[in-house]
């Protein structure tokens, strides 16, 4: 294995949680409901890349939430008793999305906002609670199209107090590392296996946890690439991972063929940190 690369690149800012009013009407009211409008954006270079640009993401869900003793959850990052009272859904055909509810007056509420990917059928993600959205098995054997569909965003706003007509500003950020491997050599069908990843992830607390192995068996390759350090890379594998806000080790490992030949590269750590970029890349063939 020649010149292997190691490289972490920033993709987004880290701003996690949203609590910006942009307006909120002064004019008296009497008890009852209100609209309440929020203006959720992508980050606004999703767009343009080859991989990671969020092309398909189509849906957001906005839970929205009360505190109370309903349903308490504990992880590592602290306890909340937020519980979900609705739900509604988005169509999102850009990088701009209003969203419009109808709340009641001098009640205090709280949000979850998840951008992804959904076909009407099902999706990587299990978002039955989206105080603990969980990453399913992924289809086996894999597209890179499929691969790029669990590319998904998030924000939260916490306990706003209804007070009027408000309009509110969400920026959506990822909650996932994007893992990028790639050769300088013939791109040539691949199996990527991430090891001791997180497979919960808990927007209120912006924090992860379990300790999953996640595999994309391409079925096919690919004529996209990205570039390290000015030197341009064939993708052989591409994946989402969750990933915790400050860096952590996993374990990984590459298996390629050529029809002929087949070899197995381990890498027993690499480095992923949530909204970043993990790139492996290296002269890596079948045979060497």
């Amino acid at each position: 294995m020649k010149n292997l690369l190691h490289n972490i690149q920033i993709l987004a800012m880290l701003a996690l949680t949203i609590v910006g009013i942009l307006s909120c009407s002064d004019e008296l009211h009497d008890v009852g409901d209100v609209q309440v409008s929020f203006t959720a954006t992508l980050p606004t270079d999703t767009r343009t890349r080859s991989f990671g640009k969020a092309e398909q993401v189509n849906t957001l869900v906005v839970g929205i939430f009360k505190k109370g003793v309903a349903d308490v959850h504990t992880n590592s990052g602290g306890s909340w008793n937020y519980y979900e009272i609705d739900r509604q859904s988005f169509p999102i055909n850009g990088t701009s999305i209003d969203v419009q509810l109808t709340l009641a007056q001098e009640q205090t509420y709280s949000f979850v906002f998840w951008a992804y990917y959904y076909d009407g059928n099902q999706s990587i993600y299990d978002i039955t609670k989206l105080t603990a959205i969980e990453m399913n098995g992924l289809p086996d054997p894999i597209t890179f199209a499929q691969a790029e569909a669990a590319d998904a965003f998030f924000a939260t706003i916490e306990d706003i107090t209804i007070t009027g007509d408000c309009s509110y500003p969400v920026e959506l950020v990822r909650p996932l590392a994007q893992i990028n491997v790639g050769t300088t050599g013939t791109p040539m069908q691949s199996t990527f296996t991430a090891k001791a990843v997180p497979n919960t992830f808990y927007p209120f607390t912006n924090t992860v946890s379990g300790n999953a192995e996640f595999t994309w068996n391409f079925s096919e390759t690919t004529t996209e690439t990205f570039s390290v350090g000015g030197t341009e890379y064939n993708y052989l594998a591409m994946g989402y991972v969750f990933a915790p806000t400050t860096a952590t080790n996993i374990s990984a490992k590459l298996t390629l063929t050529d029809g002929n030949n087949s070899k197995t590269v381990e890498f027993p750590q690499v480095e992923i940190e949530v909204n970043q970029r993990s790139n492996i890349a290296g002269n890596f063939t079948p045979t060497e």
